[in-house]
Order: structure tokens, then sequence, then C-alpha cells
């Protein structure tokens, strides 16, 4: 062929190559898909406070025996404000309080001293409760020692090294989860410890915590979050483990490595994955988890994102659990409070670009904008009907009371703490 000829061709080449290559990354990109809380995030549609009224309204309450030791009746504080707020009709009053308000929940609004709390030690982060028989279980976070000495002071061996001798860098450091129950809900014993952190150099050497519970198949599975010494909190990484037992009382059988680990580097959950809610819908089990990534380049889908919710789906309680492609499901929220609802997932958000929101989620996916709602729970959770069973199959009812933590004041300390909530009006 001749010489000049060729070059022509050769240009005409490079360029449809050229071409085509410019069309597929386009219908790449096209096909890229994003979830309905992420298009809100892309495109700065907030603006949901006109069409949706708060309704959901919390009433909280203290329980004892979960960093509250004494009782509502031996507690002089209590017993002086419950006789001021409660007194003659024309004593001028800050808060009244109705006679028959439980004693228990009127203490949470009163009491403002640390005397009755126990002291450098950190109740937090409870499961959804469950009943079996007449009786109530939970499983939660606790750690202690000397109070939270910040990330310079704090001791940076793993737990089993210098057991119940460390210095915590925060008050949710050197963590196990351990098991309580109650008649009542208001009153907890602690059953002992369910879960501690591994040997010296394990994936979970430093922290076991942040649990949540499913009964299937007979049997009874812990998620929870795991982290390594030395400890770094906005390094990480922290990932999700598993243990199952058939008694909830134990014994307890660890996965031998986490079930959900961080993302590669440039997605929003490349840090951490922790927070653990798992929920059983369609024959599928949906584990939502809070997720973190690198704090000075955090990105999804190239835009800056900061923190939100992914999903990750399994076909049985071990695993494996895949992570969705529409991830993140949720832009903002802090930790995950979820409930289902109906055959969907209903969510609380606290943190982010869409907090003091409410969204649920038919698919379990996609959610969409329903409330405001004020007094979002510390890490709430509830007890839920629907919880063990597939909500495709049987749907679930709004649940009308749960557990959260709370801050004493004056403290860095937690506790837990029990709450009522009342659903007004819902727009699905």
């Amino acid at each position: 062929m001749n010489a000049k000829l060729k070059l022509p061709l050769i240009a005409l080449f490079l360029c449809c190559t050229l071409t085509q290559i410019h069309a597929q990354k386009k219908d790449n990109n096209a096909t890229i898909k994003r979830s309905l809380a992420f298009q809100r995030y892309q495109t700065s549609n907030l603006n949901f406070e006109a069409e949706n009224p708060f309704f959901p309204m919390f009433s909280y309450a203290i329980t004892t025996g979960l960093g509250y030791k004494t009782t509502t009746e031996d507690d002089a504080l209590i017993s002086k404000k419950l006789t001021a707020y409660t007194g003659p009709s024309n004593v001028p009053q800050l808060v009244r309080l109705r006679k028959q308000q439980q004693p228990l929940r009127a203490a949470y609004y009163l009491r403002h001293a640390l005397e009755g709390f126990e002291e450098n030690t950190t109740y937090r982060d409870v499961t959804s409760p469950i009943k079996i028989g007449d009786t109530y279980h939970i499983w939660y976070s606790k750690s202690w020692g000397v109070p939270p000495v910040g990330q310079k002071n704090g001791s940076q061996e793993s737990y089993q090294d210098i057991k119940n001798n460390w210095k915590r860098i925060y008050s949710w450091d050197f963590v196990s989860i351990w098991h309580a129950t109650s008649k009542d809900t208001y009153n907890w014993k602690e059953e002992g410890m369910a879960l501690e952190p591994g040997p010296t150099d394990s994936f979970d050497d430093r922290c076991v915590f942040t649990p949540d519970i499913l009964v299937a198949n007979g049997k009874y599975y812990l998620y929870y979050q795991v982290a390594k010494s030395p400890h770094v909190y906005r390094e990480g990484p922290h990932s999700i483990a598993m243990a199952w037992a058939d008694n909830p009382n134990g014994p307890w059988h660890k996965s031998k490595k986490p079930i959900l680990t961080p993302s590669e580097p440039g997605h929003f959950d490349s840090k951490k994955v922790h927070d653990p809610s798992i929920i059983v819908k369609g024959g599928k089990y949906y584990l939502y988890y809070k997720g973190d990534g690198d704090h000075e380049n955090r990105k999804q889908f190239g835009e800056p994102f900061y923190i939100g919710w992914g999903v990750a789906v399994a076909d049985n309680p071990e695993g494996p659990f895949v992570k969705s492609e529409l991830n993140p499901v949720v832009a903002g929220g802090h930790e995950v409070v979820i409930f289902p609802y109906k055959s969907g997932v209903c969510g609380m958000l606290r943190q982010g670009p869409e907090l003091y929101s409410m969204q649920y989620a038919k698919d379990g996916l996609n959610f969409e904008m329903v409330s405001h709602v004020t007094d979002v729970p510390h890490a709430g959770t509830f007890f839920r009907q629907g919880k063990f069973k597939d909500i495709d199959k049987y749907p679930a009812k709004l649940p009308t009371w749960g557990l959260s933590h709370s801050y004493r004041l004056g403290s860095r300390e937690a506790f837990i703490i029990r709450y009522d909530v009342n659903f007004k009006k819902l727009k699905h």
C-alpha cells in the first residue's frame, strides 16, 4: 500500500478507536448505580423540611444495673426533686410531672449529679432487646479503668497484655461485650462477659464492641465491631466480626476472621466498617453498617463524602456478606439506628447532611425522606416485633420502645437508658 495512503488510514483508525473508548467510558459512567440518598447528596436536594413534619416522639427513662447503681427510692436528689416538681399546684415549677409517670422516667429528666453512677465505667451501644420466655436479653459494650486520657497518654498494648490495667484513650477503648437480663426492661442484671478481645496480634486484640443480635436457624448470632493495637482512632482499621452460640448464655464461638472489612481507598468506608445492625428480608440477611473513610481524602463516585451507611447482603447468617453496589445507601447518620417496618427498613439520622431525618426504604436500599425526628437516641435500638422473621413474609409493626445510651452530666462515661417512642403519623 502507498505510504501516503497509510498515514490517513492510521489516523482514521486511531480517531475511531479513541471515539469508541470515549463512548465506552461514557456508557460505563452512565451505568454506575447510585442510591436515592446519594442522588440527593449529589444534587443537594435536601428540601424535605416543608413536606415532612416532626412525628416520632421519644420519652426517656434511666434504668438500673447498667451504669446507674441505686434505686430512685434511695436516691436523695431524685426524691427531693420529685417532691418539688409534684408539689402544690400554686408553687411555680420549671417542670410539672404527672403523678402516674414512671419513676425511672422522671429520674432521667430530674437527675443532675454523679452520685449513684458507676465511676470510670462506660455502658453503651446496646443490641436490640430480645425476649426469651419471660426474660429480656441484651448485649452491650462495656469498658472500665482510669478515666479516658487521650491518644497521647493512652495505652497502646493489646487488651490481654495489660488486662484490667490499661489507660483508655477514650471512653469506649479496651471494650468487651457483656450480657444482661431483665423482667421489666427497667431493672437489669449483669450476667457477665460474653466476648472479650482475642490474643495479642489477632484482628480483635484491642476491642470487641458495638454488637447486634440475631436469632436464626436455632442459633444466636452476635455481629460486632473489632479493632487491634496499636490503636489510632482516625486511622482504623475497624472491621465487623461474628460469633454464634446455641444458648444466649454462651459459650460464644468467634469467626476466624472478620466477615466485613473496609473497602479500597477512595470509598466512603475505606478506613472503618462498624455499628452493625441486621434485618432479614427476602430470604437474605441485610447487614447495615456505618462507613468511615480517609479523613484527608474521602471520596465516593468522585464526590467528597464524609460519613454514611452501607449495607452488605448474605444468603446465610454466617455470610459471605457482599456490599451493595448502591453503597452508600444513607448520607450521614453516625450510629446505625434502624428498625423494620412493613416490608421495608426505617432509619433515623442525627448527623450529616440529612441529620434529624427519618427515612424509609421499601427495598432496604433506596431510602426516602419521611419525617423530621427530634431527640434521636444515641445508638438507639428497638424491640422489634419483626426482628427475626423475614419481613417480606411477615411485615413488621412499628416499635414502641427501645434502649440507648446517654452521657452523665460532667462525664464522658455513658450508661444504658430506656425510651418509649410514639409515632403520630406516617407518610408511607
